[in-house]
C-alpha cells in the first residue's frame, strides 16, 4: 500500500507544470490582487502580487481564470503556455462577477432574484467602530439609521425593504453561513456583502428570512503567495450639531417675559439682573454664567484602529489570520469602548476530492460608560434611555444661571441634585466585558465533478458579564451646605450571562451542462439550538465606594435572581436552477422549518419561492443592439418567508411568576401565578413579497438595476383585548396584517483614460408602508400604529400658525372653538377643531406625519490620478418626518432654559414670528400638535478620503510593496431643515436626551509587505 500510495504520488506530480506570468490592465499597467482561479472549481490558486505576476503549478492542459472585481473575467487555457499575458477590461458592472448567495455562489448574470452586493474595497474605506454604519448608503433599499454615537452602542438600525412587523424587524445576518451580528466584524476583514432582499433570494433561509438576509464573506488566504499587512488610522471626534443654549443674562431676560405674560412678577428683580452683570466675572459661585457644553464635553474624542493581517500558503494549505485592535473615547469622560480580535481561516486540500476548511473568531470588547442614570429622571423632571442620555439632556437643558462646580471644588445643584457634571465625575461606572468564541468548521468532498457533499458545524460561545456601580452625587449650596445626595445610598448590580449556539447543517449540491441546459440542485439539512442562561446579584450602602465588590455591601437589601431559556430549529431546504442558452432562467427554493417556539401542530412551516428571469438582449431579434447594449434582462420573482423571532422562546405555554406575594397570617410570603393567558395556536408570522426586476447594461460601463416589489406580512402577533374580570394578561394572537410596497434604484458608471479613472455609484429607494389590520386597536399616544397609515406614525393635533389679537373680541375671550388646554392669548398655538364639535381637545388629534425614512439615496464616487485616490460618499433621506417634545423644544420647561433659535417669538411687535409666546407654566403650547414637527430629510456628506500610494520603486527597495496615506472624515457636513442643533436622524418623538453623532477627522496608513 506504501509503494502504490508513494507512486501515485509521483505520477500526480509529474502531470503538473509551473505556469507563471502577468495580468495588466488594457493601458498596460499591472494589476495586483486577480485572483487565479482553476476552470471548474471555485479554490482559488493565488492572486497576483503589486506587479501583476503570479505563478501556479497546474496540469497540462488547464483552463485558469483571472478575475478582479471591476474587470471582465479572463479565461486562458495553458496548453503549451507556460508565460502567459494577460489583459483584463474594466467593466463598471461585470456579469460574470461571483455574487455570494444562500448557500452558494452564481454568477451576476445568472441572478433572478433581487441580490445587492457591495465590495469590501468600498467598506474598508470607512473608519466606523460599527460595521453596520459602514452599509449606510451603499445598497438600495437599505435602510441603516443611527441614532447615537456614544462608543460601542454607534451602531446603526439596519431595515430591509420598511418594516414588516410590529416585533422583531431586524434582518437574519450570516458571517460566512454564521449567525452573528455585522458589527462583530471588522471591516478590514470583509471579502464580500450580499444583500437578499426578495422572497426568491431569501427563501432558503425559510423562518429566518423575513426581514431580509445579509451575507458577510470574509477574506481568506490564497496559495503562492505570502503576504502581511499593517492598516492603522488615529482620529478626533466632535458631535455633529449641538444647540446653541442662551447666556445667563438672556435666560434671565427671557424667563422674566414668560412670567409677566401669564401675568405673573418677574422671576429675577431688577437688582438680581444689575447684579448679575456686576458681579458675575468676579463672583462666579453666586452669578454663575455657565457654559454647560463646555463642562460636560472634557472627553478626548481620540478613536484609534489598528490591524495586522496576514495571508498565504501553498496549493494544499492556504490561510488568512487577523489580529486588530479597536479604542473609542468619548466625547464626555469616563466613556470608552476598546475591541481586540483575532481571526484565523484556513483552507486545507487533504487530497484531489476532499477539501476542508477550519476558521476560529476571537472577540475581546470593553465598554466602560458613566452609571446608571434613572436615579436622577425625578430631580431632572425628564427621563432618559440611557446613562448617557441623561447627561446630554441636563447638558442641554440647565440654565447658564445654574453653576455647575464652586470655586472651592465642590458639586453645585443642578437641578435638585441632578448635575450632569458631577454624575460623570462622581456618579459611578458602569462596564461590561465579554469575550465571544465562534468556530466554523466545515469538510466538502467531490466524488465527481457535478457533485459535492459538504458538512459543516459552527458552534458560538460567549459569557458576557455587567457591573454597574451607582455612587452617591452630592451637591452644596454656595456656602458649603449640603443640599441634595442623590441617589440615598450607593449601590452595585452585576449580572453575568451564558450564550451558546450550535449550529449543524449538511448540504448536497448537483451541477452540470447538457449542451444549451444548465442544471444544478441544492439539498440541505440544518439545525440550529441555543441557549441562555442569567444570573444577577444586588447589594446596596457600600462603606467603602473604592471597593466595589458585592461582599463589601449591606446584606439587609441584598437580592439575587436568575433565568434560563432555549430555543431549537430543524430544517430542510432544497433548491433547484436551470438555465437555458444562457438567456432562460429559472430558480425554486423551499424550506421546511420546524421551531421549538410554537406548540404541537404549529411548529412545522413552508416556505417556497420561485422566480425567473429572460435576458432579451441574448435573443436573435436583439443582435443590431449589440453595439451599446450589452445586457437587457428582466426578473419576476414570488415567495412566502416567515418570522419566527417573535419575543419569548415560549408564547405558546402559559409561564408561572414567581414575583407575587401573599399575605398568610401575619407574614408576607412568596408565591406563583399565572398573570397572562397563552395561545396554543399561535404560529409564524408570514411574509409574501413579489419582485419585478429589470437589468441593463450600456456601452460598457454604465449599469442599470430597478426593482419594484411588494410585501405584505400577516400573521403579526397582537395582544387583542379580553374581558379584565378575567385578572390576567391577554394573550398574543395572529391578528395584523402589515404592507410595503417600493422600489429601488442602482445605477454605475465607471471608466479610465490612461491614468486617470473614476467611478461612479448612485441608489435611490422608496418605500410605503401601511398598518392594514390591527383587528380595531386604536393607539393614542405620540407614536403610533393604526389602520391604514405608516407604522410609527405621529399622532398629532393640526395646528394653522400663532393666535392674533382678532382671534379675540373686546373682553379678550377667544371667537373660535375652544381649546381644552388651558388658558389661551395672542402669540398661542391654534388648533383646528377637527371633529367640528366647537371644542379642541385630544380627540382632534390625527395622524400627521411619518417617521419611516422614504427617498433614500447614496452616491459612492471615486477618482484617482496616478498614485493620488479621491473618494466621497453622501448619503441622506428625501423624506421623513421628525418630530421633538419636552426640553428639546418647549422653552423654560421643568427648570429648563431657552436656545438661541427659540428668541424668534411672538410678541405683540413680532407678530410673524416663527415661536409662539413665552408662557410659563401654561399648557396650551405645549401639546402634541404639527407645530413642532418639522421636516427630518437630509443630505449628509457622509465620508470623504484623499489618499496618496508611493512609487513603488522607492519603497520596494526597502522590503515594502505598498504604502499609502491617507486623511479622511466622516460625517463632515449636513444639510437639513431640522430643528437646530438637532440630529434629523435621532428618534422619532425625541426629547433631546441622547449622546449626539459625531463627526471624525483620521489620519491613515496602508502597508503591505
Amino acid at each position: 500500500m506504501l509503494l502504490l500510495s508513494a507512486s501515485l504520488q509521483v505520477l500526480f506530480a509529474q502531470q503538473r507544470t509551473p505556469v507563471s506570468g502577468v495580468v495588466t490592465d488594457d493601458q498596460a499597467q499591472p494589476l495586483a490582487g486577480v485572483t487565479v482561479t482553476l476552470g471548474g472549481s471555485t479554490q482559488a490558486l493565488t492572486t497576483t502580487d503589486e506587479s501583476g505576476r503570479f505563478q501556479v503549478t497546474v496540469a497540462d492542459d488547464a483552463r485558469l481564470i483571472f478575475s478582479l472585481i471591476g474587470y471582465a473575467a479572463a479565461e486562458v487555457n495553458t496548453t503549451g503556455n507556460r508565460q502567459l499575458q494577460v489583459v483584463l477590461t474594466p467593466v463598471v458592472s461585470n456579469l460574470d462577477e461571483v455574487v455570494v448567495v444562500g448557500f452558494g455562489t452564481t454568477k451576476k448574470v445568472n441572478l433572478t432574484g433581487a441580490v445587492t452586493a457591495v465590495s469590501g474595497e468600498e467598506i474598508a474605506k470607512r473608519q466606523v467602530g460599527q460595521t453596520s454604519m459602514a452599509l449606510q448608503g451603499m445598497a438600495p433599499g437599505v435602510t441603516v439609521t443611527q441614532s447615537s454615537g456614544q462608543p460601542g452602542v454607534d451602531a446603526g438600525t439596519i431595515r430591509v425593504r420598511g418594516i414588516g412587523t410590529l416585533n422583531n424587524s431586524n434582518p437574519l445576518v450570516l458571517v460566512d453561513g454564521v449567525v452573528m451580528s455585522l458589527d462583530h466584524i471588522d471591516v478590514s476583514s470583509i471579502e464580500s456583502i450580499s444583500v437578499l432582499k426578495d422572497a426568491a433570494s431569501s427563501a432558503i433561509y425559510g423562518s429566518r428570512a423575513a426581514n431580509g438576509v445579509i451575507l458577510i464573506t470574509t477574506k481568506r488566504g490564497k496559495s503562492g503567495q505570502f503576504a502581511l499587512s499593517y492598516d492603522a488610522y488615529v482620529g478626533k471626534q466632535a458631535a455633529t450639531d449641538l444647540p446653541k443654549i442662551v447666556s445667563g443674562l438672556d435666560h434671565m431676560n427671557l424667563i422674566n417675559e414668560a412670567h409677566t405674560n401669564v401675568g405673573r412678577s418677574p422671576l429675577f428683580s431688577e437688582t438680581d439682573i444689575q447684579n448679575y452683570i456686576a458681579n458675575k466675572a468676579t463672583d462666579p459661585d453666586h452669578y454663575p454664567d455657565v457654559n454647560w457644553q463646555e463642562e460636560v464635553l472634557r472627553g478626548s474624542g481620540i478613536q484609534q484602529n489598528h490591524v495586522l493581517g496576514i495571508t498565504g500558503g501553498t496549493e494544499r494549505l492556504q490561510f488568512f489570520g487577523s489580529f486588530g485592535y479597536l479604542n473609542q473615547s468619548g466625547l464626555i469622560d469616563n466613556v470608552n469602548f476598546e475591541r481586540y480580535y483575532f481571526r484565523l481561516n484556513t483552507n486545507v486540500q487533504i487530497n484531489p476530492k476532499l477539501r476542508g476548511s477550519f476558521d476560529l473568531y476571537v472577540r475581546n470588547n470593553n465598554r466602560k460608560t458613566i452609571a446608571d442614570g434613572s436615579h436622577f429622571a425625578g430631580p431632572a423632571a425628564f427621563s432618559a434611555g440611557t446613562s448617557t442620555g441623561m447627561v446630554f439632556g441636563l447638558m442641554n437643558k440647565l440654565p447658564a444661571t445654574q453653576a455647575a462646580r464652586y470655586t472651592n471644588g465642590q458639586w453645585a445643584e443642578g437641578q435638585n441634585g441632578a448635575n450632569p457634571a458631577a454624575i460623570i465625575y462622581d456618579g459611578g461606572w458602569w462596564q461590561q466585558r465579554s469575550t465571544p468564541i465562534a468556530g466554523n468548521f466545515s469538510l466538502e468532498y467531490k466524488p465527481i465533478e457535478a457533485l459535492t457533499a459538504r458538512v459543516a458545524y459552527a458552534p458560538t460561545y460567549e459569557q458576557p458579564t455587567t457591573r454597574s456601580f451607582s455612587n452617591v452625587v452630592k451637591t452644596y449650596d454656595p456656602n458649603g451646605t449640603l443640599r441634595f445626595s442623590v441617589p440615598a445610598l450607593n449601590e452595585l448590580n452585576e449580572d453575568a450571562s451564558n450564550d451558546r449556539l450550535d449550529q449543524v447543517e449538511a448540504t448536497l449540491t448537483y451541477s452540470k451542462d447538457f449542451g444549451g441546459h444548465s442544471l444544478s440542485a441544492l439539498g440541505g439539512y440544518q439545525y440550529l439550538t441555543g441557549s441562555n442562561r442569567v444570573f444577577n446579584a444586588f447589594r446596596d450602602n457600600f462603606l467603602f465606594p473604592d471597593y466595589p465588590v458585592l461582599s463589601a455591601g449591606s446584606s439587609e437589601n441584598m437580592r439575587n435572581g436568575g433565568s434560563a431559556t432555549e430555543w431549537t430549529l430543524i430544517s430542510y431546504f432544497g433548491r433547484v436552477n436551470y438555465n437555458y442558452l444562457g438567456k432562460y432562467l429559472f430558480e425554486a427554493n423551499i424550506r421546511y422549518d420546524g421551531s421549538s417556539r410554537f406548540a404541537q401542530g404549529n411548529k412545522w412551516g413552508t416556505f417556497p419561492s420561485f422566480s425567473v428571469g429572460w435576458r432579451l438582449s441574448e435573443e436573435s431579434f436583439m443582435a443590431g443592439t449589440k453595439s451599446y447594449l450589452d445586457d437587457l434582462k428582466l426578473r419576476v420573482s414570488w415567495g412566502r418567508l416567515g418570522n419566527q423571532e417573535i419575543g419569548s422562546n415560549y408564547p405558546f405555554a402559559p409561564t408561572v411568576s414567581l414575583d407575587p406575594r401573599y399575605i398568610s397570617g401575619d407574614e408576607v410570603r412568596n408565591g406563583a401565578a399565572i398573570m397572562s393567558l397563552a395561545n396554543t395556536n399561535i404560529s409564524w408570522e408570514t411574509t409574501e413579497m413579489a419582485n419585478y426586476g429589470l437589468d441593463v447594461r450600456l456601452f460598457r460601463n454604465l449599469s442599470v438595476t430597478f426593482d419594484y416589489y411588494q410585501k405584505t406580512t400577516r400573521g403579526i402577533l397582537l395582544e387583542l383585548s379580553i374581558p379584565k374580570t378575567m385578572g390576567v394578561g391577554a394573550p398574543f394572537q395572529n391578528a395584523g396584517v402589515v404592507e410595503n410596497k417600493g422600489w429601488d434604484l442602482q445605477v454605475d458608471y465607471g471608466n479610465s483614460h490612461g491614468k486617470f479613472r473614476y467611478a461612479a455609484t448612485f441608489t435611490l429607494s422608496d418605500v410605503r408602508n401601511k398598518v392594514v389590520d390591527l383587528k380595531g386597536i386604536q393607539q393614542t399616544g405620540t407614536l403610533v400604529n393604526r389602520e391604514g397609515y405608516a407604522m410609527n406614525s405621529l399622532f398629532l393635533l393640526r395646528s394653522q400658525g400663532l393666535l392674533s389679537a382678532a382671534d379675540f373680541d373686546a373682553d379678550g375671550n377667544y371667537l373660535h372653538a375652544q381649546p381644552q388646554f388651558g388658558v389661551v392669548a395672542p402669540g398661542d398655538i391654534r388648533y383646528l377643531d377637527i371633529d367640528g364639535n366647537n371644542i379642541v381637545n385630544n380627540n382632534d388629534r390625527q395622524v400627521l406625519g411619518s417617521t419611516i425614512p422614504r427617498y433614500t439615496y447614496g452616491l459612492n464616487l471615486s477618482i484617482g490620478y496616478g498614485n493620488f485616490d479621491l473618494s466621497g460618499l453622501f448619503q441622506g433621506v428625501g423624506k421623513r418626518d421628525g418630530y421633538l417634545t419636552g426640553s428639546a423644544i418647549l422653552p423654560f420647561l421643568a427648570g429648563g432654559t431657552a436656545y438661541e433659535y427659540q428668541k424668534d417669538r411672538w410678541t405683540p411687535e413680532t407678530p410673524s414670528a416663527e415661536f409662539p409666546r413665552y408662557a410659563f407654566g401654561e399648557n396650551h403650547n405645549h401639546q402634541n400638535t404639527d407645530f413642532w414637527m418639522r421636516s427630518a430629510a437630509y443630505l449628509r456628506v457622509k465620508n470623504l478620503q484623499l489618499g496618496y500610494s508611493l512609487p513603488k520603486a522607492a519603497i520596494q527597495r526597502i522590503g515594502v510593496q505598498g504604502a499609502r496615506l491617507y486623511i479622511s472624515g466622516e460625517n463632515l457636513f449636513t444639510f437639513d431643515s431640522f430643528w437646530p442643533g438637532w440630529d434629523p436622524e435621532i428618534s422619532a418623538a425625541s426629547n433631546g436626551a441622547y449622546y449626539p453623532q459625531v463627526t471624525t477627522y483620521n489620519i491613515g496608513l496602508n502597508l503591505k509587505f
